[in-house]
């Protein structure tokens, strides 16, 4: 093996190190734990509790006026493998809405796994003094019409 390829070698070795690196602690990081009673940790903590199979925890958080309940969340549409990271949360008087950047990752090919980012937009209410679930299309697109709203 001549000089040049040993170096190729070593680089591409050592690049292979370096990713598989990457992946265990990416995959070991802690899952910050958000205020529970604020917008986002409400719905980090709907979504864990939906991910977890817990569906009666998961049906608390969700508003009365949603249209959804135990039932819809047993439908909702579960991915296998995603991550799930708060980007914005917005404000306004009695309502908030959490804009979610959703990963769902996809198979363990050859090459890796596939993976497909999209926005999500779970929209909340201030009920009784706590926040509560009144849209989440991404998980729960079965409920009222009101819980498929699109938009700001």
């Amino acid at each position: 093996m001549a000089v040049p390829e040993r170096v190729l070698a070593a680089v591409v070795g050592v690049l292979v190190l370096l990713a598989v690196v990457a992946g265990v602690l990416a995959a070991n990081r802690d899952v910050p734990q958000l205020d529970p009673a604020a917008p986002e940790g409400v719905t980090q903590a709907f979504l864990q509790a939906a991910f977890d199979a817990d569906e009666e925890a998961a049906a608390e958080h969700l508003s009365a006026t949603s249209g959804c309940d135990v039932a819809n969340v047993r439908q909702a549409y579960l991915p296998d493998d995603v991550r799930v990271v708060v980007e914005s949360t917005e404000v306004d008087g009695d309502r908030a809405v959490v804009t979610l950047v959703v990963t769902d990752v996809y198979g363990e090919g050859l090459f890796g796994s596939s993976e497909y980012e999209h926005t999500e937009r779970a929209r909340l209410a201030r009920e009784d003094g706590a926040w509560r679930l009144t849209a989440l299309p991404w998980l729960l697109p079965s409920c009222d019409d009101d819980l498929v709203e699109v938009g700001p």
